[in-house]
This record gives structure tokens, sequence and C-alpha cells, in this order.
């Protein structure tokens, strides 16, 4: 929570540890109201602290078998459980020292050293840098939520292997890692890290706890160590009733036995069953009888007759069918049509001749002069019924129409109006109907029968052979003539009549040798069947016999699953038991901790109202945050406002277990306004007071910030990242400026060196030089000297605490000369424009040094103390 100490300043305190409530205890309770398999399951986890082996798991299912009677019992009586309630024992604290020989990470080039400060880092650079080749070595170390697969130099030849050395003490210890790219490595993965992508899962996700108290973890392993014996469970069922198939296959589908062999099972009776089966010699004389009986009355020909009789019936009622149809076609009708079609369209070709010669048309009334015509009339009608029609009007350009273009219109509807063609319409419907009567003629069977014995001596032929093949031949010759549009000119019904007579002859006689044949057969069928299912049932009844231990067995493991199958019910009941547990313990070690923690951090970061939901499943801890009416944060949230909640949200998970490892910032400003970026400032260096924190930003605000807070502490260090070099270059800075006084003294006496061994023009540029730094230093001086770091470029407030520390009587003894000297330096520079009277007068190397030295005097009385 947030107090304030004596000194008047904000500070964080821990809240209390709540009363000890010990899972174990938990556990040992409700396992000792439980069988024996389940304390046992339940003291190991505890003993252990990890989930069960196999082996462990095993002897539970083992011993479960031998308490509910299905195995004699062999195994040792499990006792109670007896625990005392303890504390979970913290880690070692984590400080990193070092990390350096990055390879294949990203671009980043090879050289650069970290050397994070216990207190606070600050990696600064702008976009495109290579900050994140670093945060993502961070992120794969620690497999934190966010850990995305890390690529090399897309742009180098070869691949290069992930690779860094990280030095860091663990508690007293000091260790060295050499890592290669792999991810969750411990301890590692205790530290806590923040970036952008993290903001989505901490906002709406239902989210487990990265920290777990070991205690708490027991449920989980608990859960799934009953999870693995309901698992042995299933695999013994699996595998008790995996036999039925097997068995099933040595029967006869039919007999009556097969359907109580299908159905074998828990509730099968055994002595009715039994008494079904055949065995002895008797058995196989009667086997053999039987077989040879069935094997005599299979041995006959009557069948294969049937079938050809059946499909010379089918031939023969087609050509009947046939010769039928092709007498009832009027060919004097038909070929009456013909001629009269023929002569229509020469009068109909004749008429439009002569009613259009005189129309001055562009070619002949040919056909598509036809549709023309009789589109534009469907037209018309169309305009008619809508009650739009203007007989005055061209249909088409819509011109007034003249009296040649009447006469042509009248001529189009007398051409369209005319007697000839409602002849031709009714001519076709008749020729239609006769080709829709031929072309329903079936001759599939006539053609296939012709062609079996085409190549046939007389001799070798149905009797009837030539009389379908004449009607199958006329079908084909009149079929072919109305598809060509010719005249039929064979006499039809002097070939089909004799054929006719014959065919329907044959057909009769046909008809009464398959009934023949069905009587004989019929009497002989039903001996065969009787005798074929007296031989099934008794190969059934013999196998039945010969099965019987298989069939035995069956039925014992049957009963066996139908009872594992109702001793595993409790199982699941058990698992959401431990949920339960679980619930009771995470909300009493967890929830009720990281609610309070939460808050605090919400009231620090100034976030939007939120409540907290606690949820559990199958032994795990969540959370869930939810605004009024049950809504997700992101649906109500601006961005900033989400970015601040995703924080407290970290920060409680962090602090939650006690902070042992570093927590690592990437960017935790970005979208957010001045106020909140300088709350997030305070809340990271309060942070950093008293555990390793590392920031990753570019933001020139947020960092300037973060460093002008730990400036009392001097618990922070600041590294510049450029790709000035290549991608990820490292320099410790003592600032986010270069511009500091000892930096610009080195360039000023740089400069008055070089002088000094030039002559002319080259002197005077380099004098020149050194008054624009004799300038800025001037500038910094008065910022950081005089003035005591009040007011600072890019710090957004004045600094009201130091204000005490300015001596105004050196300010009064110091300043002016300052401001002279500040003044000259301004006239010896390019980046002020000069009147014309000292345009002219250079500067001098003498003059110079003089001003240079007064400068450094004044710094000393500056420094000296009062």
């Amino acid at each position: 929570m947030t107090t304030v100490n004596p000194n008047g300043e904000s500070e964080f305190v821990e809240p209390e540890v709540a009363e000890l409530l010990d899972p174990r205890a938990l556990l040992a309770d409700w396992a000792n109201a439980k069988d024996e398999w389940v304390r046992l399951l339940v003291a190991e986890v505890i003993a252990t602290a990890r989930p069960v082996g196999e082996s462990t798991a095993e002897k539970a299912y083992q011993l479960f078998r031998q308490e509910k009677a299905l195995d004699e019992r062999e195994l040792p009586v499990v006792p109670q459980l007896n625990i005392e309630a303890r504390q979970d024992e913290s880690a070692p604290p984590l400080t990193l020292t070092r990390i350096s020989e990055v390879h294949g990470i990203n671009a980043l080039v090879s050289g650069s050293v970290i050397e994070p400060h216990e207190g606070l880092t600050i990696l600064y650079g702008e976009n495109g840098t290579g900050k994140t080749g670093y945060s993502r070595v961070f992120k794969a170390l620690a497999n934190s939520r966010t850990a995305d697969t890390i690529l090399g130099d897309i742009e180098a030849g070869a691949v290069e292997e992930q690779s860094a050395k990280l030095e860091f003490t663990l508690g007293d210890q000091a260790q060295t890692l050499a890592w290669a790219g792999d991810r969750g490595v411990s301890p590692f993965t205790r530290m806590s890290i923040f970036d952008s992508p993290a903001v989505t899962a901490h906002v709406d996700d239902d989210l487990d706890y990265v920290y777990v108290p070991v205690a708490l973890a027991l449920f989980k392993h608990v859960t799934v160590a009953i999870q693995a014996v309901a698992g042995h469970v299933d695999s013994t069922i699996a595998g008790l009733s995996s036999g039925s198939t097997g068995l099933l296959s040595r029967f006869q589908r039919g007999s009556m036995i097969y359907p109580l062999i299908e159905a074998l099972g828990a509730s099968s009776d055994l002595v009715d069953l039994k008494s079904k089966a055949k065995a002895g010699k008797g058995v196989d004389a009667e086997l053999d009888s039987l077989t040879q009986a069935v094997a005599a009355l299979r041995a006959n020909t009557m069948g294969t007759q049937i079938t050809a009789f059946k499909s010379q019936q089918r031939v023969l009622a087609q050509a009947g069918a046939a010769a039928d149809a092709l007498s009832a076609f009027d060919q004097a009708a038909y070929n009456a049509a013909r001629v009269t079609r023929t002569q229509l369209g020469t009068d109909y070709a004749t008429f439009r001749s002569e009613l259009f010669a005189a129309a001055d048309l562009p070619a002949g009334p040919d056909d598509t002069w036809n549709d023309f015509i009789e589109r534009g009339d469907t037209y018309r009608q169309h305009l008619v019924a809508l009650g739009v029609h203007d007989a005055d009007r061209c249909l088409y350009c819509r011109q007034a129409l003249l009296d040649p273009a009447r006469d042509l219109l009248t001529r189009y509807s007398t051409y369209l109006e005319d007697k000839i063609s409602a002849d031709i319409r009714t001519t076709d419907t008749t020729l239609t109907t006769f080709n829709r009567h031929i072309s329903s003629i079936q001759g599939n069977d006539m053609t296939a029968f012709m062609e079996e014995h085409k190549d046939s001596g007389e001799a070798d032929r149905p009797t009837y052979f030539a009389q379908v093949e004449v009607i199958e031949n006329a079908r084909s010759a009149i079929a072919a003539a109305l598809a060509d549009s010719q005249t039929v000119d064979i006499k039809i019904t002097e070939l089909i009549t004799p054929a006719k007579s014959t065919v329907s002859n044959a057909l009769t006689t046909t008809g009464m040798s398959i009934s023949e044949l069905e009587n004989q057969q019929q009497n002989r069928v039903k001996v065969l069947d009787d005798k074929q299912t007296e031989l099934l049932e008794l190969k059934d009844a013999v196998e039945l016999g010969l099965s019987w231990p298989l069939i035995e067995t069956q039925v014992k493991s049957a009963k066996e699953a139908d009872r594992l199958r109702t001793l595993k019910k409790p199982m699941p009941q058990m698992a959401r038991a431990i949920t339960e547990l679980s619930k009771t313990a995470s909300n009493n070690l967890i929830n009720l901790s990281f609610d309070a923690l939460f808050l605090e951090e919400c009231e620090a970061l100034r976030t939007p109202p939120m409540k907290l939901q606690f949820v559990g499943r199958d032994g795990k801890a969540q959370r869930r945050k939810v605004m009024t009416g049950k809504h997700k944060p992101s649906k109500v949230l601006s961005e900033g406002e989400q970015k601040v909640l995703a924080l407290a949200d970290f920060l409680a998970e962090a602090r939650l277990a006690g902070i042992t490892a570093p927590v690592i910032f990437d960017d935790p400003v970005s979208s957010l306004d001045h106020r909140r970026v300088n709350e997030v400032a305070q809340r990271i260096a309060q942070l950093a007071d008293n555990i390793q924190v590392i920031v990753f930003t570019h933001d020139i605000l947020f960092a300037t910030t973060l460093l002008n807070l730990s400036e009392k502490s001097k618990r922070c260090s600041l590294f510049q990242i450029t790709d000035e070099s290549g991608k990820g270059q490292v320099t410790r800075a003592t600032g986010l400026r270069t511009d500091s006084l000892s930096a610009i003294r080195g360039r000023i006496n740089a400069a008055i060196q070089n002088a000094k061994a030039q002559e002319g023009e080259v002197r005077d540029a380099f004098v020149r030089m050194a008054y624009s730094h004799v300038r800025a230093w001037c500038e910094v001086f008065t910022e950081e000297e005089l003035l005591k770091g009040v007011t600072k470029r890019y710090r957004a407030n004045v600094q009201m605490t130091t204000l005490p520390s300015i001596d105004g009587s050196k300010l009064d003894e110091i300043g002016p000369k300052v401001t002279e000297i500040f003044e000259v330096a301004c006239r010896y520079i390019d980046g002020h424009s000069q009147p014309l009277v000292t345009l002219g007068v250079s500067p001098t190397l003498t003059g110079l040094e003089q001003h240079w030295t007064e400068l450094q005097n004044l710094k000393k009385v500056n420094d000296r103390k009062s």
C-alpha cells in the first residue's frame, strides 16, 4: 500500500501476510476420508512436491483393484496422513550482472556489453536501433507470455546460431550461463516481463498466475494423478472389450447362436448358452451327412435354364412392344405431312420474296431477317400490354413514321399473320408427334441379342432370330428417316405383321417354359434351404463347444469392465473436489493477497475502477477483470487506460510472491499522456529502490524522468542503443545528451590545441569552433551548476526540492561574468547574425585562452563550499 514516511515522501509497504494456510494439510485431510489408493497418490505428491511418476500411478491403480476386490490383496495398507502446516521456502534472489557475446539475434552486431545496475537500468534508443533484440533474449529466457520466435539477421547470407553469455548472482553465488537460444531457462523463468503485447492478456484474459506457490501446485499434481489412474481404468476397460470381434468371426450370421455371441456381455446367461453346444463322435458323422446332402441339392442346372429363358423373354417382350408401336405408326399420314411441309416451305419462301420485293431490303428475307421481324413484333405486343405503344413512331429509333415506313410495317404484319405460317406450325407439330412416337420405342435388348448371335450359324440361332432382326431393322430405318426428315418408304405392315405373330408365339412359349422350370425348382429349393439351415445351426453348436473357454473369459471381462465403469464414476467428482480445495487454498494464498496488491497498484497508477473475479478449473487459479455490467475492460477503456490497468495487474502479480528476480519493462509508456508517464516512472523508480529493474524505452521524457527520480539514490545506470555502426550498439551513458561539462571541456581543449598547431584562416576556424563549444559550456554550467538542476531539458517539472541548494551570492558573483563570455562566444559563431561593425573582427587564440581560463576559475569558485 502507499504510505507517507516522516520525510513527507510516498513509499510502498508490502501487505501483511494472510493467516497461515498450508494446502498440504487441506489435501491430507481430504485424502484421509478417501480410499487408500487416493491416499497413496496424495502422500507421494506431498512428499515430492512433483507430479507422480508412471510407476506410482500404476501402483495406485493396482491398489485400487485390490481395494475393490478385483484382484487379491497383496499391497500393504496406506496409513492416515499427518501433515504439519508450514510456509513455502522463498527462492534465492537473482541479479543480472552482465550480458555479452550476443550472436544470431535479429541484426544485432557483436561485441556490445550490458552491465545492469542492481537497481534501475535504462536501455534507451530510438525505434529500430535494436532494443527489441535484447528484450527478446530476456523474454525467451523467462519464457514469458509474449515470447516469440527469435530470428537471425534475415539479410545475412548464412544462419548464425543464437547465443549469449549471461553473468548473474543467485543468492551469494556468482554464476555464468552460456545461452544457446533455449526458452524457459531456470532460474530466469522467475523474471517478470511487461511489454505492449502483454496488455491484452493482463486486461481481458482469464489469466493464470505466473507465480504459483509450490504447495498450491500440489492440487494440480493430485488432479493429474487421479486422472492417470482413471486412464489406467479406461485402458483396462478397452482391453477387456477388445476380444469380442475375433470371437464373433467364428460364428455364422443367420444362426440362432450368432446373435447370442454378438450380444455377449456381463448379462449373458452362460448356463442357457452352454446347453446349446454340441460335441462328440456322433456330431462329426452328422456334420458329414448334412454337408453331402447340401452339396447334392446345390448341384442342379434349372437355375441356369431359368436365367437363360428370362433373358429371351426380355428380348421377345421388347420386340413385341416395338412391333406394336411400329404397327401403330401411320406411315401414310407421316409421309403426307412431309410432302405438305415441303410444299408449305416453298410457298412460304415465294410469298415472302414477293411480299418484300419492293421493300428495298438490304438483303433477302432469310431466317435472320425473320427472327428480326418476330422479335420486333414481340416487343410491340409488350408495349401494347403496358399501354404505351405509339403506332406513329418507329419501335427502334422512335422517329415519326413516313408513308414508306408504314407500308413496310403493314407488309411485316401481313407476313406474320399469313395462313401459310400457321399451316407450317401445325404440320411441324404433327411431324414432331410422329418423331416422339418412334423415338420412344426401346431397342437395346434387341440390339444386344442380334450382336450376340450375328456370328452364329443358322442352326445355332434361336428360331425367332430373323423376326426380331426384321423388327429391329424396321425400327432403326424408320427412326433414321425421321431423324433426317426423310420420307418413310418401307412397307411396315407387310414386314411387321408376320414377325410380330412369330415373336408373340415365342414369348408365350418362353413364359410357359419359365413357369414350368420354376415349379420344378420350388420343392428342391425348399429342401435345400432346410438342410442348409440345419447344417448352419449344427456348425455353430459345435463351434460353441470349441470356443467355450473364450466365451467364459469374455463374459468375465465384460463383467469386470462393467464394474470398473461403476467404480470409476466417483473419480470426476474427486477432481472437482480437488478444484474446490484448490480454490479455497488459492483464495487464501493468492487471490486475497493479489486483490490487495492489485488495488494498491491501481491506486498508484490511477486506473479506472475495476472488479476482480477469481475462477478455478482443474486445480488451477485464475483471475478475471470486469467493469460495471460485466463488460470486458477493452470494450470500455481507452488505449492508455488499458496500458496502466495492465501495468497494475502485472506489478501486483510480480509482487505476489515477493520479487526475487529482475523485473523488465519494454516500452511501458507508449500511448500514455504526460501525467501518466510521470506516474509510471515514479512507480518504477520506487520499485528499483529494492529490486533490479530493467527498462527498454525510446521515450526521452520517460527516460529523463526515471534518471531524475534516481538521482538521489544513485541506483541507476543508463545505456544508449544506437545503429550508427550496426543495430544494437550499446554504450554506457551518464545522461541523455552529449553536452555534459566534462565532454564539452574535452572538445574545447582539443580545439585550442589544434588552433595552436595552425596559422591563418585554419587557426581562425578552430578558434571559432572552440567558442561555439564555450557557448554550450556556459549553458550547461548555468543549468547544472549555478541553478542546481532546478529546471532541465526534457524534464517536465521544475524540481523545487533543489531550489534551496542555489547559492544566491555566488550567482550574483559568477553570473555576470559567465553571461559576458557567453555573449562574446555568440559573436564568434555562425549560428548568430552579427552587425557590420563586428563581422570583420576575428577572435584571437589569446583571447579564447583567457576566456576559457576565466570560466574554469569561475567553476572552481562555484565548487568551493561557502
